[in-house]
């Protein structure tokens, strides 16, 4: 008798415990799939002919990225950060902006962050959107892709962007960084550190914040992009799309952001809020908002996770998209101005 009651309580046992893993598993799986779901459909197949404005905007993005990535451009080369940050000013001023200048030291080299605003006419100063990306390049690479992309995405948003004041319920701010790259990555003298950091003090009511970081690379071949697991359970395998990646807390906002992209264009698109304890999720400017409690977003190609030349001397215009680079960046301003519009 002793013996099968002990199997049955051994058998009960198992069940109860095969049954608390898959109730864990199950909520597991539950929250991956609220944070990884995002409204709407990412678009696959082929994409439609290049509009005109869309071939306009490609021929502006790599005349810029040509530009920026002429060369390496660091505090390292002084001279040729100096360059790309003049350059960028000009075309900041050519628009018709008053360009703020943010000057700091590193490494004895006075360095700059250069910042541009649409006011809303309406109601300026009571919200701010602020739309960024570093300009500098890591040691030993010209940095084309990242992040001339993102720069040059900030310029063609600059100048599509200056009407919006009439219309727009939030101010509209654009901001290149410098010292994005090591060693000033996640330091004090960080450009985007320095200046979400002054923005915090001023009280300045940041509502969002769009951190243009690697923008430029996609590939349609099978098992281009990687992932930390466990997200590439639940993702493409074929580097094509534009990410969208932010933290739980702004899980709102990602979601928002994504399905304004998806009703402006037609392009693949993914977004995840995800910790940030998880490789690559705050690997941009848009840290040092959260670290300032700013709600923040980064839009990328995933940089090291797909893009074969991330942080080598390779990393030059040649490897840029440009025709989907202009795609992502139409989607962009669809987004900039859903979000500075809504009441």
């Amino acid at each position: 008798m002793k013996t099968p009651q002990l199997a049955v309580r051994l058998g009960r046992s198992l069940l109860r415990i095969t049954g608390a893993l898959a109730a864990v598993f199950g909520l597991l799986l539950a929250a991956i799939l609220v944070h990884t779901t995002m409204p709407g459909s990412s678009y696959r197949g082929a994409l439609p002919a290049a509009s005109a404005d869309q071939q306009t905007l490609a021929q502006e993005l790599r005349r810029h990225v040509n530009t920026i990535a002429a060369q390496e451009h660091n505090v390292r080369h002084p001279a040729a950060l100096e360059a790309a940050a003049n350059y960028l000013e000009s075309e900041l001023a050519s628009y018709g902006y008053q360009v703020r200048r943010q000057e700091f030291q590193a490494l004895g080299v006075k360095v700059r962050n250069l910042e541009v605003t649409v006011p809303s006419q309406s109601t300026p100063g009571q919200r701010v959107i602020v739309v960024g990306a570093h300009y500098d390049s890591a040691h030993e690479t010209p940095g084309a892709n990242d992040n001339a992309t993102g720069a040059a995405a900030v310029l063609a948003l600059a100048k599509s962007l200056k009407p919006l004041g009439a219309t727009a319920q939030s101010d509209v701010m654009l901001v290149l960084y410098t010292n994005e790259e090591p060693p000033y990555f996640k330091t004090s003298l960080m450009g985007s550190h320095v200046h979400a950091k002054a923005l915090k003090t001023r009280g300045v009511p940041v509502t969002a914040m769009l951190s243009l970081e690697t923008m430029g690379y996609f590939s349609d071949v099978a098992g281009s992009q990687k992932y930390p697991w466990p997200l590439n359970q639940f993702y493409p395998t074929q580097g094509d799309f534009i990410a969208f990646v932010a933290t739980p807390g702004d899980l709102g906002l990602v979601r928002k952001v994504v399905r304004s992209f998806r009703s402006h264009v037609v392009f693949p698109s993914e977004g995840i809020a995800a910790p940030r304890r998880i490789p690559g999720v705050d690997y941009s400017d848009h840290a040092a908002y959260l670290d300032e409690g700013y709600p923040a977003l980064m839009v990328t190609d995933t940089a090291p996770y797909r893009y074969p030349h991330y942080h080598t001397r390779q990393d030059t215009p040649d490897k840029v998209d440009f025709d989907r680079l202009a795609r992502v960046v139409q989607g962009l301003e669809g987004v900039v101005r859903d979000l500075a519009q809504q009441p």
